[in-house]
């Protein structure tokens, strides 16, 4: 029978945050895209969480927005709420969060892409890979389209994977299970085979997510009201704080208790985390409230984070407590939290399952290491997370058209972005679990702050071709701004005016005896940049967070130097490149172990390979020492 067949040159396989960001990366950079989902109700879904950001998670929205991408943009437009998170700490911890507007934000995000050019959207099951050999022998394949339930075929010069928790998927609360993917939509059944056949590896891995209730049957007077900040702070570097300015919805927080642990432990058997139904793993950094009440038996209560799911519903999410457990017991465990004696739950918490790929698969490009072309992104490598899951799709998506275009792929390090940091652990690190982006993992944080993520990437934002004149002009400026104004405060002294003594008392500073520059004074940590306007009559008028950057460079100074210095020693191991597909039973005096890691890994440089589970520092040095006798016999 005929059946349609059409060419595109990238196919972007899912539209949820990650295959959002793909599709409109190689769309803006000018290739035929075609972007492909279960359902279009389902693009930019927010199936948990009902909110953007948060710690760590901040960052990388800030970092997706540098590089061009668009969910910072998405969220400015569509927040309910907004709350810089870790204020009373250091700046590298400091957190952008926002709850959204769930239909909104889909909706705006379906609008953006619509109105997006060289971008089709087709709601389709895509079932099968395409792919052929590479070279002729070659034990490598090219991927060259995909075929859907249809029948139709849609070649295309490179293809993005990004099927989130749809594969396979199966949710689950007690005894009962239903076939589909999160909120009741179509799973995808039928790529699993399809990628099986072309060698690609794949776990089995689960989440969970509570259940929406009814706010009418709610007692917000036994919550703690929890409101967002008076002055909002904007994810995007493009957005107007001004313009962002508005009324804002509450969120509440409540508590379990030991009535409530009690009913959990009742019925731990009628778990299927516990009954043995359940066969993926689940996130250890995000776990159910039965994981909560076994693994940490001491607490006597945990917190319940009560946020409304948009302006549109009555629906409210009850954070920190994703379940399994039937539906009977989950009433009657909400029913004895705070505030929550009469709920009504419109949506029952449930577990959902999927197939994932083992991602040490993928190279740092985010291109699978045996098919050219082939890219993956999100939930789909084995993370959790709308916010990890857009900055893997945008960093695929920009490198599937990088691959088309015939131009060098773009790599982040771990000393360029948390972004860098994600991939890298992604691909190096043994994965037995959902991966979670924390700040902790971030060897240098005090550099990747989400403050200055412009500052960081926006220049290869422009490289790459996402990133207008204007926007890139704007940032050059921001530079310029900084750099005259460190130098201005470190140049401009202060005497001991009766002026200065005044405002150094009232901020209980240590007066001065003889005369100090402006920048001496700000690295006091009693005081600021801002607090200094009064004494500092020549300071220009620079925008807010142009300031921000010259107070936190001159008070973190010490710091950010060390770690320079830190970062000037991992690029050399990074810059000593190690060769794909070399078989390192040829390196002798490695241990066994480690040559078996480097084979199964091929790492692309002594940097990565010193990351890799069970290769030791003497393996480095044996590693190092071979690359020098290899470079001394080619000279010869």
């Amino acid at each position: 029978m005929p059946a349609v067949s059409e060419n595109y040159d990238v196919v972007i396989v899912g539209a949820g945050h990650a295959g959002c960001e793909a599709a409109l990366a190689c769309a803006r950079l000018g290739l035929n895209t075609i972007l492909f989902t279960v359902s279009v109700e389902s693009i930019a879904m927010m199936p948990c969480n009902p909110n953007i950001g948060g710690s760590s998670k901040g960052h990388l929205v800030r970092e997706i927005d540098a590089l061009g991408g668009e969910m910072g943009k998405n969220i400015d437009k569509t927040f309910i709420q907004s709350k810089m998170l870790n204020r009373s700490k250091g700046p590298a911890v400091h957190s952008l969060r926002a709850q959204a507007d769930k239909q909104e934000y889909s909706r705006e995000m379906r609008r953006t892409l619509e109105h997006t050019d060289h971008l089709t959207i087709r709601q389709a099951e895509v079932t099968e890979l395409l792919t052929e050999e590479w070279q002729e022998g070659a034990a490598q394949k090219r991927v060259i389209g995909v075929k859907t339930f249809s029948g139709a075929t849609y070649f295309a010069k490179s293809v993005v994977l990004a099927t989130g928790t749809y594969l396979r998927a199966r949710c689950l609360y007690g005894d009962v299970i239903q076939h589909t993917g999160p909120n009741g939509l179509q799973a995808a059944n039928h790529l699993t085979e399809s990628l099986k056949e072309n060698g690609i590896e794949l776990l089995r891995f689960k989440t969970g997510t509570p259940a929406r209730v009814d706010r009418r049957s709610l007692d917000f007077s036994k919550m703690e009201e929890q409101k967002g900040d008076e002055r909002i702070v904007p994810f995007s570097f493009t957005t107007d704080p001004d313009a962002i300015q508005k009324e804002q919805a509450s969120c509440y927080l409540t508590y379990t208790n030991e009535k409530t642990h009690e009913i959990i432990r009742d019925n731990l058997e009628r778990s299927p985390l516990y009954s043995g139904i359940i066969e993926g793993t689940g996130p250890r950094y995000c776990p159910s409230i039965e994981d909560k009440v076994v693994r940490f038996a001491e607490r006597d209560r945990h917190q319940v984070f009560v946020e409304p799911e948009g302006l549109y519903t009555n629906e409210m999410y009850m954070g920190g407590m994703s379940s399994s457990l039937p539906e009977d017991v989950q009433y009657a465990m909400y029913r004895t939290v705070p505030g929550l004696e009469h709920v009504k739950i419109v949506r029952n918490a449930y577990a959902i399952e999927y197939d994932c790929i083992n991602p040490i698969q993928l190279k740092s490009t985010l291109e699978f290491k045996n098919i050219k072309g082939l890219f993956s992104g999100g939930q789909f490598n084995g993370s959790s997370g709308y916010e990890e899951a857009a900055a893997q799709g945008l960093l695929a998506g920009i490198n599937a058209a990088m691959f088309v275009l015939g131009r060098e792929q773009v790599l982040l390090d771990r000393s360029q972005a948390y972004i860098g940091v994600l991939i890298d652990d992604l691909v190096t690190k043994e994965n037995h679990e959902p991966y979670r982006m924390m700040t902790s993992r971030a060897e240098y944080r005090l550099l990747l702050r989400q403050d200055n993520a412009d500052l960081r990437l926006t220049e290869l934002g422009h490289t790459i071709g996402l990133i207008d004149e204007a926007r890139y002009e704007a940032l050059l400026l921001k530079k310029k701004q900084i750099a005259e104004e460190l130098d201005r405060l470190e140049h401009t002294f202060v005497g001991t005016t009766e002026q200065v003594q005044q405002l150094l008392e009232q901020y209980h500073s240590t007066p001065l005896r003889s005369g100090a520059t402006l920048a001496e004074l700000i690295r006091r940590p009693e005081l600021n940049y801002e607090c200094l306007a009064s004494i500092d009559p020549e300071r220009p008028q620079l925008p807010q967070m142009t300031a921000e950057q010259v107070n936190i460079e001159l008070k973190y100074e010490g710091y950010i130097k060390r770690q320079l210095i830190q970062v000037e020693q991992f690029q050399k191991l990074e810059n000593r490149k190690l060769a794909l597909d070399f078989d390192y039973n040829q390196v002798h005096n490695l241990r066994t172990e480690a040559v078996q890691k480097l084979n199964q890994y091929q790492p692309a440089s002594i940097g990565q390979a010193s990351r890799i589970s069970g290769v030791s520092p003497a393996d480095i040095s044996v590693l190092l020492v071979y690359l020098e006798q290899q470079k001394r016999q080619e000279k010869e």
